[in-house]
């Protein structure tokens, strides 16, 4: 009967050892296993979203070239719209011109009578021939919305019966005595689009189809001939920047990225097939799943073969047994940081391995020796206090809270350490024991890192002054030389007018006003880039100068307080940093704050600091939701970096319907003082 009690003891012994093993392997592997799947989606789901983004990218990009192939047709026919022999009705010699120019760009150009309803002028034909062809619908809606809005329009596609193939056009009014004399048409062959595509950046896998209004296919990045002119299958979203999903003519499901041009009314649209953006789900899922039974089935059937050995020693540890003192040397040994334990009065009784190879002893020699041994020699005199005060209140805890803590190696050299207390009560007295991590590594990185984060803020900080740097050159050449030119060209353009006739002096004189908006314009963004009275005036002079007229500019009542003598003893960045900063919170409020009737803008100095406030009464907005990572507007995030190069931070006070007051408070420490 004993023996068989005893049997069973063995065997419960062997499996329960077993089964705590595997159950503990388990218990750490899965989580891991799962965290490691959550981050392979994680992983998967930016990539699609980078794949999203960079469709959504191609969309705007495509809309940009293919409005600056639309607005070099409409500019070269609003050249030939302003000739002077179409002004005085000289057909044969404005066909002269138009075909000159119709060689040079390979554009056919048409003009047609307002009055007659017919062509009159073809470059495809010689002069005199008799033009009698036969108008697409695609361009009689053109010309019907011309004679309606008076402004210059793109056709439809329509098929080019002379050129044999499809075409869109281009058509720009022309007035006499202001009446809509003329229509004047160039057509672009629906080729050029298609060669547009073809040069284009393109990702792999994407497909880009650019079709007019009516649902015509325009050009095609991939088989555009067998497309072209084609109407697609299903009818273009109301919102134009949305997503949409089906299957293109070869049954292949597509997601559809699409955007609509201002220009032309165009949409381009870049589809993504749906195995592009699935496929690093896929991969991840697959790849986890793989990997995790692998390492979780070897991981499993290791820990069984372990724990059934140890079940085979006498007893299983911890349930059955205490440890010996060989498995208590192997654990204490084993440990993966330094331990000691030494007595209340500070003497050594146990050290292991891993702490006399920290120290540069062997165990044997610390043995015996008093633990300030291993403390450096200025700080000797602090542990001893610690040591006593840790006696009175012997609690777990860290010791030196708040402090750098260092060793002493035997050699005489220090390294940063952390030191965790615990107290251990014997029968032979209280007894301490001391784990010991070594964090030069720690520390090391922790430099690196400071080191990286001071060269990368040093790095921003350059950057912003080579753009205000380039922004002033691009001021001063858009003031003084591109400025001046204009100015001397519309001087001599008045005195030609002098010159002209009367019946051209009209003409002129429209060139001239065009001329002085564009003077208008360049002033202005001369102006925004950074005006040359910051430097000349200082910076409340300037403020106050940019305010005005931005108020006067958008129509918004504007006032500005500043009472600060010294503001223009800061040095020049942060000054530079105050003005954008101001410049950037009135452009949103101008962009974002439509409802706005004033603005309020104060510049005052406290105690520690510089207080910079932007108010309006506005619509407001949602503050909390900006506030976080990634929220806010861009030019929200561009204060925010400015101010914090120099130290700075900004806080945001809105609410929708209730206005938005911008603070920013910049330190005015010495460091940040010009001298």
């Amino acid at each position: 009967m004993t023996e068989i009690v005893q049997a069973g003891l063995r065997l419960r012994g062997r499996y329960s050892a077993r089964g705590y093993v595997v159950a503990l392997v388990a218990v750490i592997l899965i989580p891991a296993l799962l965290l490691a799947g959550w981050l392979a989606v994680w992983s998967a789901q930016s990539e699609r979203a980078q794949l999203e983004q960079s469709a959504r990218n191609q969309t705007r990009e495509v809309i940009g070239v293919i409005d600056r192939e639309v607005i070099g047709v409409r500019n070269l026919l609003l050249g030939l719209a302003a000739s002077p022999s179409l002004q005085v009705d000289d057909l044969r010699a404005f066909h002269a011109q138009a075909t000159s120019v119709s060689k040079i760009t390979r554009r056919q150009i048409v003009l047609l009578d307002r009055r007659l309803n017919a062509q009159v002028v073809n470059t495809a034909f010689p002069w005199g021939a008799q033009l009698r062809l036969a108008i697409p619908a695609a361009r009689l809606e053109s010309e019907a919305e011309l004679v309606r809005t008076e402004r210059p329009v793109v056709s439809g596609v329509f098929f080019g019966p002379l050129i044999k193939q499809y075409v869109v056009s281009v058509v720009v009014p022309v007035f006499r005595e202001n009446e809509l004399r003329y229509s004047l048409a160039g057509g672009i062959p629906l080729e050029s689009f298609a060669k547009i595509l073809r040069s284009l950046d393109i990702h792999p896998g994407q497909l880009v189809t650019v079709i007019d209004r009516e649902g015509i296919v325009i050009a095609r990045s991939e088989r555009h001939s067998e497309f072209v002119g084609t109407r697609i299958k299903a009818p273009m979203p109301l919102d134009t920047t949305g997503i949409g999903r089906s299957a293109n003519r070869d049954g292949i499901p597509f997601h559809w990225f699409n955007r609509q041009s201002d220009l032309t009314g165009w949409y381009i649209s870049v589809g993504l097939p749906d195995r592009i953006l699935e496929a690093p789900s896929r991969r991840a899922i697959m790849s986890v799943a793989v990997a995790g039974s692998v390492l979780l089935s070897v991981a499993i059937a290791l820990s069984y073969l372990w724990g059934g050995q140890l079940g085979q020693s006498v007893g299983a540890l911890g349930i059955d047994r205490k440890p010996t003192r060989e498995e208590f040397e192997v654990l204490f040994e084993s440990a993966p940081n330094g331990v000691m334990v030494m007595g209340s009065d500070g003497i050594i009784m146990l050290v292991n391995s891993q702490l006399a190879r920290k120290f540069g002893y062997a165990p044997a020699d610390l043995i015996g020796q008093r633990v300030e041994i291993l403390v450096p020699e200025r700080l000797r005199g602090g542990h001893n206090e610690f040591r006593k005060d840790f006696a009175r209140d012997p609690q777990s805890r860290p010791m030196g809270a708040g402090r750098e803590l260092f060793g002493r190696r035997k050699d005489g050299s220090e390294f940063p350490v952390e030191i965790a207390l615990n107290p251990i009560e014997t029968a032979a007295g209280n007894l301490v024991m001391a784990t010991v991590v070594d964090i030069s590594a720690r520390k090391l990185a922790e430099q690196r890192l400071s080191t990286a984060l001071t060269e990368r803020d040093d790095l921003r900080r350059r950057f912003m002054q080579a753009q205000e740097n380039e922004r002033l050159r691009l001021a001063h050449e858009l003031h003084d030389q591109t400025g001046q030119s204009l100015t001397a060209a519309m001087l001599e353009l008045k005195s030609i007018e002098s010159l002209a006739k009367e019946g051209e002096r009209e003409q002129l004189r429209h060139l001239r006003r065009q001329m002085e908006e564009i003077g208008k314009t360049l002033h202005r963004v001369a102006w925004e880039l950074r005006p040359a009275s910051i430097d000349e005036i200082g910076l409340a002079g300037a403020l106050g100068n940019y305010i005005s007229e931005w108020s006067m500019q958008y129509g918004v009542e504007a006032d500005f307080y500043c009472a600060d003598p010294k503001l223009d003893d800061l040095s020049e960045e942060i000054r530079t940093t105050i003005y954008r900063v101001v410049q950037e919170a009135l452009t949103n409020v101008a962009k974002h704050a439509q409802s706005a009737t004033s603005v309020s803008v104060v510049v005052e100095r406290g105690d520690q600091d510089l207080q910079l406030m932007v108010e309006d009464d506005g619509c407001g907005f949602d503050a909390a939701a900006s506030a976080g990572p990634g929220g806010g507007s861009l030019g929200l995030a561009g204060m925010r970096e400015r101010l914090s190069l120099i130290g700075g931070r900004i806080e945001i006070e809105s609410s929708v319907g209730a206005g938005t007051t911008i603070f920013a408070r910049i330190p005015l420490d010495r460091a940040r003082m010009t001298m």
